[in-house]
């Protein structure tokens, strides 16, 4: 709970400073898809053999800029996350959906025309779907984590108003909130185009 006030205090303040006193903006929208999987402990105890699920990733953007080299970037994303195993001919899918918030801190090249760019930092997500799909059916999964927090590090380019960004998020929260059987973090990696409107 600390570190969830903490990023959100930190979101708060970045977007407050940002107004004040950023020299630019991008607004925008992201989308693309996702290969996540489970990781940690007991990732490797679920039934049958895991494997990665490809998932959608999409929302808004807004870039703050402090002159050509550095940018705060606050998001607002939806998420698919998951897993799938496979147990002989069945397989079954950890359909696992996010809203999340992260704030990036985007550092970029200085070349002209296109400007490549290197960024890091944190996400925090709230869970708004939990289901094993098997055969076809879901079926909802109790005990499931209501937030997720995670680190995140990629690298962009930016073309006049177009972007293409590739990324890893890293859980450190547990998937599960049981008390056994439970160290079972999300990861994932994204690649996103964008589009900023201004």
């Amino acid at each position: 709970m600390e570190l969830k006030k903490l990023f959100l205090g930190l979101l708060l303040a970045s977007v407050t400073f940002g107004q004040v006193s950023a020299q630019t903006f991008r607004f925008g929208l992201e989308a693309g898809g996702g290969i996540s999987n489970f990781s940690g402990a007991d990732a490797k105890n679920l039934s049958g053999s895991l494997s990665s699920r490809i998932g959608l990733v999409g929302g808004l953007f807004l870039q703050l800029n402090f002159g050509d080299s550095f940018a705060i970037q606050p998001e607002v994303l939806y998420a698919q996350k998951g897993s799938q195993t496979t147990s002989g001919s069945n397989n079954s899918t950890f359909d696992l959906s996010y809203v999340e918030i992260p704030v990036l801190l985007k550092l970029y090249l200085p070349t002209p025309g296109i400007k490549p760019n290197i960024f890091a930092g944190g996400a925090v997500g709230f869970n708004t779907a939990a289901n094993l799909v098997a055969s076809g059916t879901p079926s909802a999964i109790a005990n499931i984590s209501s937030s997720d927090v995670g680190v995140i590090g990629g690298v962009g380019v930016d073309i006049d108003k177009f972007s293409i960004s590739g990324r890893y998020e890293l859980g450190l929260t547990k998937v599960s909130t049981s008390t056994t059987g439970s160290d079972i973090q999300n990861g994932t990696i994204s690649v996103m185009l964008g589009y900023s409107f201004m």
